[in-house]
């Protein structure tokens, strides 16, 4: 089958096309033929050698896939050959056929259209799992650091639909009008002189919960800007740099720093995974949530789509479509 192979580490342009064998498919998964994938920042981590995962070569990369079942694994009662799914897969998902823990994959109908199919599962499956970290109630203020981004807009989105009140930062015009069009209540800039006063001015008693899948001086922007008792969810590091927690500070001002992995979570928690989905698609596919799809191309495109992604000229969620 055609892949897109990872021979040593290193960036977009050491990828190879070429072909690998197809997958087998284990108990407790799914095989699909994938129409469409999704472009993700830790795509780029993952072929670094810098992700929690390293695979031996060669591998595929690639984590979200979107397509129809052909083939289920021994245990599998949710999903039949033919269902159409999107999925999550920690690598392998850069090929024709992707085998899927079935925990990892949601059943979609027909009328979701394959690119807002395959820009779903991580995105929102990642907003979903922080957000129940997080312990989100409606009339609470949220931080939504990178909301112009796949998670970020997710998590914009979702908070609202909470009934939150959403403070969205955004590096770029564009991706402010992602956040603002997914409910985001006020949109700031996150490269402000002084972002921690501009969010201080918005919410003067301080932050209920904040999300940051951005890291770097994101993160000291957020724990500054808690209330008392207030809540902060790491979700990642887009920015490339480690932060740090003052631990005196968590104590004295009586907050909580959670951390929140969607992909360690579908190893050691998959049935928490697996009851994500039903609600989540039951918004998707009445249309009261949309991934932002930025753009689709082929799937010879994969290189370009990971170099504007780590350029960051992206707002919202690159496809690759068949």
């Amino acid at each position: 089958m055609r892949a897109w192979i990872c021979e040593k580490w290193g960036g977009p342009r050491d990828l190879v096309l070429g072909d690998l064998p197809k997958p087998a498919c284990p108990p407790g998964s799914i095989l699909v033929r994938a129409e469409a994938w999704g472009v993700n920042f830790a795509d780029l981590v993952l072929i670094a050698g810098q992700y929690q995962a390293r695979p031996a070569f060669p591998f595929s990369p690639g984590m979200e896939v979107a397509g129809i079942v052909e083939e289920v694994g021994t245990d599998v009662r949710h999903a039949a050959p033919g269902d159409r799914v999107a999925a999550y897969v920690e690598y392998g998902g850069y090929a024709e056929f992707v085998a899927v823990p079935a925990a990892n994959a949601a059943l979609l109908p027909a009328s979701v259209p394959w690119p807002d199919a395959a820009a779903f599962p991580v995105s929102y499956g990642t907003a979903a799992l922080a957000l129940e970290r997080g312990q989100v109630s409606p009339g609470e203020t949220v931080l939504v650091g990178g909301a112009g981004g796949a998670v970020g807009s997710a998590l914009t989105e979702l908070s609202h639909r909470i009934g939150a009140h959403v403070i969205a930062c955004a590096g770029s015009p564009e991706k402010a009008a992602i956040a603002r069009d997914r409910g985001a209540d006020h949109v700031v800039s996150s490269r402000s002189a002084d972002l921690l006063r501009t969010v201080r001015d918005l919410a003067p008693k301080g932050i209920d919960v904040a999300f940051d899948p951005v890291g770097g001086a994101f993160f000291q922007v957020a724990f500054r800007a808690l209330r008392y008792a207030g809540r902060l969810v790491t979700l990642g590091f887009a920015s490339g740099a480690l932060p740090t927690c003052p631990v005196n500070h968590v104590l004295v001002r009586h907050i909580a720093v959670l951390g929140s992995s969607f992909g360690l979570t579908c190893h050691e928690n998959p049935g928490r995974i697996a009851a994500l989905w039903p609600p989540l698609v039951d918004q998707f596919a009445a249309g009261r949530i949309r991934p932002p799809v930025a753009g689709v191309s082929g799937f010879d495109s994969l290189p370009e789509a990971l170099r504007r992604l780590a350029d960051r000229e992206v707002g919202g969620k690159l496809v690759l479509s068949a």
